[in-house]
This record gives structure tokens, C-alpha cells and sequence, in this order.
């Protein structure tokens, strides 16, 4: 299986989805489950950055990955799965060789 390594831009913001089962009863009181074995999920919204030819091979990369699980280290130092999200890749051209890819990694729990 592959794994990221790519450098990111630090600023990656991660955004946690807490999946629960709940039942609200007439006296207030709130019954509360997780839903699933896999009910938190987590996702990174992050930036590479580098030449038009660096930022190539990482837009080749995430285009393979958006429906196959790699590797990757998020800024907790947590290794998990994740795929691209389909719609995410947004590449900036700053300037002719200076690019910029931002993407968002969603967790997988199976390959």
C-alpha cells in the first residue's frame, strides 16, 4: 500500500464527524450512542506547494487515490487511511513554475 510523503503547509486543519445514535424523551434527558465501530472520522483539509513538475507527481498521486486508500501521517503523528476527497483537488498557478494543491484527505478504514 502507499504512502504520502509529501511535505504539507503547516495550517492543515483537521475536522472530526462524531456519527451517534440519539433519542430526545419529553422530561429532557438525551440518550446518546456511538453509531458503528468507525463512528469518529476524521478529515484533513491541507496545501503542497513547489514547481509545476514537483506538483505534478502530487496531483498524479492524489487523482489515483480518490477511490484507493494510502498511508499518511497526520500532524497528530497518527498513521491511518485516508483517500482523496473527490472533489478537492483545486491546483493555483502563482506564477508559470509555482504551484499550489489544495485537497482535502478523508480517513478510509479499509483499503
Amino acid at each position: 500500500m502507499e504512502k504520502f510523503d509529501w511535505c504539507v503547509r503547516t495550517g492543515a486543519t483537521e475536522e472530526l464527524d462524531v456519527f451517534t445514535t440519539q433519542a430526545q424523551f419529553g422530561d429532557g434527558y438525551k440518550q446518546v450512542a456511538g453509531s458503528g465501530i468507525n463512528s469518529v472520522r476524521k478529515s484533513w483539509s491541507v496545501i503542497c506547494s513547489g514547481s509545476k513538475d514537483e506538483i505534478a507527481v502530487v496531483r498524479s498521486f492524489l487523482k489515483a487515490h480518490v477511490t484507493a486508500s494510502y498511508w499518511w501521517v497526520n500532524p497528530w503523528g497518527e498513521q491511518k487511511l485516508y483517500r482523496i476527497k473527490a472533489d478537492s483537488i483545486r491546483p493555483n498557478f502563482i506564477n508559470g513554475n509555482f504551484v499550489e494543491i489544495a485537497f482535502t484527505f478523508e480517513q478510509a478504514f479499509a483499503p
